[in-house]
């Protein structure tokens, strides 16, 4: 699974590692967006929390690889914690390396959140002609994500419908867009209709699709409520 790696450590157990990065954003003046390094933290934290709960993981530590200087290490551990407060991992460890013999000219952060996950799996259901998808949040990017950050899904929202037994399955969009997550996710290669941009790059994962049962649909549109928009296959 794109940027989740699943190593079976016992009978029971599996080791579960998830990623994000970011770079040219921060407060370096070839940054190509000028935001505090906390902010940057804060969604790299969010994408690779959300791939990981995604397949029912549980966090265990954060490794953040700082190519930004020692000034950075302090905002970026405090924007990894704001993230964390949202969740029932408030506390968790953090470590991690700081580049500091060479000096960057633009920021850039690498951050991994290492987790395990209890097995067996319980097997989600299978996505199949019936199920009815839909688009949580907007795609966002770059300044779009500062500016309009109203559309943004809520991190509670994902982890409420990650417990919902008609949700099949949630994907958080990242930089390929709305169409190429849902092709990976369905193996299809139909186009997609929607009232959002299918192809803009969603950023640090602003909105993600959801499949789901269509029995559910009216108990998810208004839990989603403003977030949600339909997607619909037009070939």
């Amino acid at each position: 699974m794109k940027d989740v790696a699943i190593i079976p450590l016992s009978n029971e157990l599996e080791l579960v590692i998830a990623s994000d990065n970011s770079a040219a954003i921060g407060r370096k003046k070839l940054d190509a967006v000028q935001v505090d390094h906390s902010v940057t933290a804060y969604y790299a934290t969010r994408v690779a929390y959300m791939d990981l709960l995604r397949i029912g993981a549980r966090p265990k530590s954060i490794v953040l690889q700082n190519f930004t200087g020692d000034e950075a290490w302090e905002p970026y551990e405090k924007g990894v914690r704001q993230l964390l407060a949202e969740t029932e991992y408030a506390d968790l460890p953090i470590t991690g390396s700081t580049e500091s013999n060479f000096t960057t000219l633009q920021s850039a952060l690498g951050l991994t959140i290492v987790g395990t996950r209890e097995k067996p799996v319980t097997k989600q259901k299978e996505i199949d002609e019936n199920t009815l998808f839909a688009v949580i949040g907007k795609p966002l990017v770059g300044h779009e994500a500062l500016e309009q950050s109203e559309y943004i899904a809520p991190l509670f929202l994902f982890e409420q419908l990650s417990k919902y037994r008609a949700v099949m399955d949630l994907v958080p969009v990242g930089s390929t867009g709305i169409q190429a997550e849902w092709q990976q996710l369905t193996g299809k290669k139909n186009s997609l209709a929607s009232d959002l941009n299918v192809s803009q790059s969603g950023g640090p994962a602003t909105c993600f699709i959801i499949a789901y049962d269509p029995q559910a649909q009216e108990e998810i549109e208004n839990l989603a409520g403003t977030y949600f928009h339909p997607i619909q296959l037009t070939e």
